[in-house]
């Protein structure tokens, strides 16, 4: 028997190791599912006491009873003469009746193993719960078990996660049995257990993959501010450090590209710029627009400003597909509108071409003026814009007289063009 005992505790402590739950946890729960084993062979209304010695395994099962003249609730109660058969007692005493485990039968002993099987399941399943819940933002290794369109389960040893198509990066193609990281982006709690949400799209994947490439990250000389992501195509990362020595462009990228291309390859790709963070908004727009380059950024409301880029830059501004304007916005919460440099001083140009009257113009005569203003002609822009034939019809004047005309209203070019504003500081382009 003792034997026996020994090999009860033996596979106690198995189980325990096994799913990861306490030693003392599987002691109670057998104790438990014994006490409802009792309850089905003998009756729902008895009191059993179940005791196991966690050094020996020995399991004791004791039937609490109340000594009485008369028994009236047979499962609660015992008579004077059949309780002293057990041992010396009084009316009023209670009487614990030795069990055997043998004498519950097979159907409870079975009951005992599905209570015992479900309570360790279950602490097993709030265990896991737990510790995934604080890995919530971690990045997590598992393996590719399952391919769909709308999800990827991977096996990550204890239990099971999932992908689901938001989390997938349309960039990739994912392997059976290939190894993948992800972020742990929630945990649910499921009618059979913990159910793990993980991700590669979410920007917290790609803060977590700078945490652990780049050591001034991990050790808080510098910090992420924020991070926006086309998963797959382009990312942004504002960075910032409170140290004037250390270059956090430079440090996030390593040397000739080295650390941040890493990254890159991890996420198949994706480009990512890394940007210094500034609370100069002007500054912040110009740097969050790279690669391109800013000549000018102006403010056309609360949250909105115009961008004036050199014409061969505009594309970069956009990028493909607007790509890179959108994350821009998003970085900086405003909305950004782009301009050619060529498209914007035609815009002023003309704009200061329409608030100049032609009465104000003194290289055209009286007649002239009084003419042009009749014929609806109030400002030089309005006559530039007409065609020459509109002007012969409506003027009556000959093909050398509008032509002298256009040549007098006509802006003076100069010898060299300026633009107003300097061209603003980007941040170097990273690979």
């Amino acid at each position: 028997m003792a034997n026996e005992d020994n090999l009860i505790i033996e596979n106690i402590k198995t189980i325990a190791r096994i799913r990861g739950v306490k030693f003392d946890y599987v002691i109670d729960s057998l104790a438990e599912a014994i006490k409802a084993g009792v309850r089905r062979k003998f009756g729902k209304g008895v009191e059993p006491e179940v005791s196991i010695n966690k050094s020996t395994g020995e399991i004791k099962i004791n039937l609490v009873k109340k000594v009485v003249e008369k028994v009236n609730e047979p499962e609660k109660e015992i008579t004077l003469e059949d309780a002293r058969k057990i041992k010396e007692c009084n009316i009023g005493d209670d009487i614990r009746i030795p069990v055997p485990i043998s004498e519950l039968g097979r159907t409870a002993i079975e009951s005992v193993k599905q209570a015992l099987t479900q309570r360790i399941s279950e602490a097993e399943r709030n265990r896991i719960m737990a510790e995934y819940e604080k890995k919530v933002g971690e990045i997590v290794k598992g393996i590719v078990k399952v391919v769909s369109r709308n999800e990827i389960l991977v096996d990550l040893g204890p239990i099971e996660a999932s992908i689901p198509s938001y989390g997938m990066m349309k960039t990739e193609h994912y392997r059976l049995d290939s190894p993948i990281r992800a972020v742990v982006f929630k945990v649910e709690k499921a009618q059979w257990g913990p159910k793990i949400i993980l991700s590669r799209t979410d920007p917290k994947f790609l803060e977590r993959l700078l945490y652990y490439e780049i050591p001034e990250i991990k050790d808080g000389i510098i910090q992420i501010v924020k991070i926006v992501r086309e998963p797959g195509i382009r990312a942004k990362v504002a960075v910032q450090t409170l140290d004037p020595k250390i270059d956090p462009i430079g440090a996030c990228v390593g040397y000739k590209g080295s650390r941040i291309l890493s990254i890159v390859k991890e996420l198949s790709g994706e480009k990512i710029d890394v940007i210094q963070w500034s609370k100069d908004i002007n500054l912040q727009v110009s740097r969050s627009l790279s690669p391109a380059k800013v000549k000018e950024v102006k403010q056309i409301g609360e949250n909105s400003v115009l961008a004036i880029v050199p014409d061969e830059d505009y594309s970069k501004a956009i990028g493909r597909n607007g790509v890179n304007v959108d994350l821009a916005s998003k970085l900086t919460g405003l909305h950004i509108e782009i301009k050619k440099v060529s498209d914007y001083e035609r815009e002023l140009e003309e704009k200061r071409l329409s608030e100049m009257k032609i009465e104000d113009i003194p290289e055209l005569d009286k007649s002239t003026k009084k003419l042009l203003i009749e014929k609806g002609y109030t400002n030089v822009l309005s006559v530039l814009k007409a065609t020459p034939d509109e002007l012969k019809t409506l003027l009556g004047l000959e093909e050398d007289k509008i032509n002298e005309l256009l040549e007098k209203l006509k802006p003076k070019r100069k010898e060299e063009k300026t633009t107003e504003g300097k061209e603003i500081e980007n941040a170097p382009e990273s690979p």
